[in-house]
């Protein structure tokens, strides 16, 4: 059971009344209010609003497996042409574009000629308004590392200065 005030999951609930409002809390929230004797509210009869807040930070707070997505996400090469595609195919001049997303035509026409990258910030607006993906998911590439006896280390060089002396 999910206590009202705090969101813990706990085994079993109160009903108190906290600011002339009566919620079903654990024994922690209890201290908050003054006990009362009806029956705390069941899942299935608790309002609408609270079941979706309550399951929106269920959701929020467990934890996420970062593995699970495979890649990053990364600027597409071809980012400028599909700007362009997508603003051409709308009918709209760059002066157009820019006006829509709050930015001046000189920037639509630098990132369509590939002069500058837009930041995150611009390529969601850019996502946005023209309906198009500019990022795409990349596999990482191993890097395979070179054996250990290809080059000199710091002990190589200490050796060497040993026998020296």
């Amino acid at each position: 059971m999910i206590c009202e005030l705090c969101g813990a999951d706990v085994p079993r609930l109160k009903s108190v009344a906290i600011e002339a409002t009566v919620l079903s809390v654990c024994g922690e929230c209890a201290r908050f209010g003054e006990e009362v004797s009806s029956a705390p509210l069941r899942p299935s009869t608790m309002p609408p609003v609270i079941a979706q807040r309550l399951e929106a930070r269920q959701r929020r707070l467990t934890p996420k497996d970062v593995y699970a997505q495979g890649g990053e996400l990364e600027l597409m090469e071809d980012f400028p042409q599909m700007i362009r595609q997508a603003r051409e195919s709308r009918g709209w001049k760059q002066a157009d574009l820019g006006a829509k997303i709050n930015e001046r035509a000189s920037v639509i026409a630098k990132l369509e000629s590939g002069t500058i990258t837009p930041g995150d910030d611009l390529v969601r607006k850019l996502e946005r308004q023209l309906g198009i993906k500019l990022k795409e998911r990349v596999q990482p590439i191993a890097v395979k590392k070179q054996a250990a006896g290809a080059g000199l280390t710091l002990g190589d060089l200490m050796k060497g200065k040993e026998s020296k002396d």
